[in-house]
Formats: structure tokens, sequence, C-alpha cells
């Protein structure tokens, strides 16, 4: 029996290569959120042949399992996933589940699986030239709020986070962003602590963070990381009561990567307030996900043999 563990800020360094790849350009294919949001889906890992086998709690779908990542047995993965689903008594369910993943769970459990599409976990892709420049009457708003940031700051500054200074600075700011959110909910809370962490130990996890700075504050960071030509955005944090920062924090972000061809700014949890805003700086493709259930092969045989009585 394969066991289990939690992530931690202690054992991600181990599980980096198994995320070098690009996995079909979904957020939940990258160190940078998995570590961020390990405390909040509570998940768990193990190495079965030299694949990455990770399971977490997905709210109302319960505890799944994520697509195996790796080079090597993937049929030994399911078959672990699929062992440790049956001895913690719940069904085997895939979470997240790209589109271009759907055959090799196809070629391992056949007729037994069922996907259907979840809304909810879709991720925003976006040209990253479009950022970079917020040109045409599609980004017309968010130009117009860029160009009312630094008309009210022109000595703002973009700073790569590289330095203890700059890191206090931005913990500080984050600090203050969560004063200025009194009623978070435990999510929100959750999410909050992980930018820290996220930020704190950007180096050994491959991610960059950079930040506005004016008055001598910093007012917005973003965190992130590159594989191939996309850019994955994990944290994006801006003052509210900062007009314009939040578009100028994206385009800022997006600039200090030159070679970016694509801005993946992950999916909108089912949030009105986060479709609304995602949506309003018009993706160029909202990458699907699925939910995959894997029927038990006694159920398929009484269900067979019903049909055929």
């Amino acid at each position: 029996m394969i066991e289990y563990e939690r992530i931690t800020g202690e054992n991600i360094s181990a599980l980096k290569p198994f995320f070098e790849t690009y996995a079909c350009g979904i957020c939940d294919n990258t160190i940078g959120a998995v570590y961020q949001w390990r405390d909040i889906y509570v998940s768990y890992y193990a190495i079965v042949d030299g694949m990455l086998c990770i399971r977490a709690g997905y709210g109302a779908y319960g505890d799944c399992y994520t697509v195996p990542l790796g080079g090597g047995d993937f049929q030994a993965a399911c078959a672990a996933n699929e062992a440790d689903a049956k001895a913690r008594g719940i069904p085997l369910k895939y979470c997240v589940v790209p589109f271009c993943m759907i055959p090799q769970l196809e070629a391992h459990y056949g007729e037994r699986m069922a996907a259907e599409s979840v809304r909810d976990w879709a991720d925003y892709l976006y040209d990253a030239e479009s950022f970079r420049t917020f040109s045409g009457k599609a980004h017309h708003a968010q130009k117009n709020h860029v160009n009312r940031f630094y008309r009210d700051h022109p000595d703002a500054e973009t700073l790569i986070v590289s330095d203890e200074a700059t890191e206090r600075a931005c913990l500080a700011f984050l600090d203050r962003f969560r004063g200025m959110h009194t009623e978070f909910s435990a999510l929100e809370e959750n999410e909050w602590n992980g930018a820290k962490d996220l930020l704190v130990h950007r180096e050994e996890l491959g991610q960059t963070a950079i930040c506005l700075k004016t008055g001598g504050e910093v007012v917005a960071m973003a965190i992130g990381e590159m594989k191939n030509e996309m850019l994955f955005e994990h944290v994006e944090k801006a003052m509210p009561d900062v007009s314009g920062a939040y578009p100028a924090m994206a385009q800022a972000f997006v600039k200090s990567f030159p070679t970016a061809k694509i801005l993946n700014r992950e999916d909108d949890g089912g949030d009105p307030g986060l479709r609304y805003s995602k949506t309003n700086y018009k993706p160029i493709e909202l990458r699907e996900k699925f939910l995959v259930t894997i029927r038990d092969e006694s159920e398929i045989t009484r269900q067979q043999e019903g049909a055929n009585q």
C-alpha cells in the first residue's frame, strides 16, 4: 500500500522536477499553484514508479486525485490512486483534468470512466502582448486606468523582488492589504497566507515576484512563473484605494517577461467578482478542465446484467 504524505514546505522541493514539463498548460500542473494552495486543498502526494500522484480536497467534489505527472509508469500510478481510494472508502475521481490528458485516462480505464466539464475550473488564457500594450478598443478601459495610475503617481517604479528589503516591503504591503479587508472568508485568509508563503519561498520554487512602488511603499504585487512560452500568474494583489493599481500591476508583470506569448491568470473558482474581472480582460481561451469519475468494475457488471435481463 502506497503512503500519501502531506505536501509541506519541507518536501515541496523534491516534487519540483515533476512540474518542469508543460503538462497541458494548466495552473494545477505548476509547482507555484500546488504550493500556494496546499493547505486550502489539504494536499497529499505519493511518488509511484517515477510518477507524482496528488490527492486533494476539492470542496463539494470531495477528495480527488490529479492526473499523475512524470515520465514513469502511468499505469502503476493510476493503480496506486485506485488502491488508495478503495482503502479510504471514497469513489475514485480525478479533478482539474485538462482535455489533453483525457486520452491517457481513457486508455487506462476504458468504459469505466465518465468525464464532465467544470466551468469553475477553467483557466483564463490571454495574449501576452495585449497586456503589454492594452491597445485597441477591447482594452480601452484598462489603458485609461493605467494611464491614470502613472499620471497620479509619476514616481511609480516596477521592481523585481530580489533582496530582503524589497521582500519586507512586499510583506508589509500584504499586511496592509489584509488590514483593508476586515471580512475575509476562511478561503481568502488561506489564499492570503499562501501568497505570503509563495513570496518568501519564491527562489527555491522558481517563482518571480514583481511589485509596484510609489511614495516609498509597495502598492501592488504579483508572483508567477514561466513554462515554455506561457506565463502563469499565481498572485496579483493591489491596494483597493489606489486607482488603476490592479491593471498597472497586470501590465507591469507581463512586461517583466518579454518572451511570454500566453498569459495564464488561472481559474475564477466560481467567484462572480473574479469571473467578471477576468472576463473583462478579454481572454483568448478558457482552458477547459474536467471531473473524471471512475466506476467500479462490479458496478459496470451489474448494469450490464440488468440490461440483459
